[in-house]
């Protein structure tokens, strides 16, 4: 089988598409859940003001919902995956300026906390921008059957548990080089 005819499935880019889509839901909502947690993670970075980043602090998390939300449902996926990557871009952006700057014992801000800026962190943001764009993508057109949602189910749980891994790895290096010095 052709790598490209499975990448373009759209069973493919509907899961890939939920996945991104509560990844940016529950990032958003961390974020939101202790704003002002968030508002000191964003000063840390040394990037914005006082009042600048509190600004960016309130309207941050409500974009990345926003661009959640539409990334989840078929007739806003386009709005959503273009949302999505500008938040993405941005959340990037930020945290090279701070490795450039020598900033790397700070936290990121991802809203999953305790995990710290790195070229590890700037790599699986440049991979889900990738998966961003794969689920905002129409896929191939063909009509979705009964089980073809099932499947799509079961690669979001899958999804979501591989990011949960790469997240925890991520969140466990610097400790464990920490520990090796």
């Amino acid at each position: 089988m052709d790598p490209l005819s499975v990448i373009s499935d759209p069973v493919i880019a509907r899961a890939v598409g939920a996945a991104m889509g509560i990844i940016l839901i529950v990032g958003a909502l961390g974020k939101l859940r202790d704003i002002e947690l968030f508002r000191y993670a964003v000063e840390n970075y040394r990037l914005l003001g006082s009042t600048g980043s509190a600004l960016f602090a309130r309207v941050f998390p409500v974009l990345e919902l926003l661009a959640g939300c539409l990334l989840v449902i078929d007739a806003t996926r386009l709005t959503g995956m273009l949302l999505g990557l500008a938040v993405m871009s941005v959340a990037t952006a930020g945290v090279v300026l701070g490795l450039r700057r020598g900033l790397d014992t700070i936290e990121c801000g991802c809203g999953t906390g305790g995990q710290r800026i790195s070229r590890g962190l700037v790599g699986r943001n440049a991979v889900l921008s990738l998966a961003i764009i794969l689920g905002g993508s129409e896929g191939a057109p063909r009509h979705l059957e009964i089980l073809d949602y099932f499947s799509v189910g079961a690669a979001v749980f899958g999804l979501l548990a591989l990011y949960a891994c790469v997240n925890q790895l991520l969140a466990n290096q610097p400790l464990l080089k920490e520990l090796q010095s």
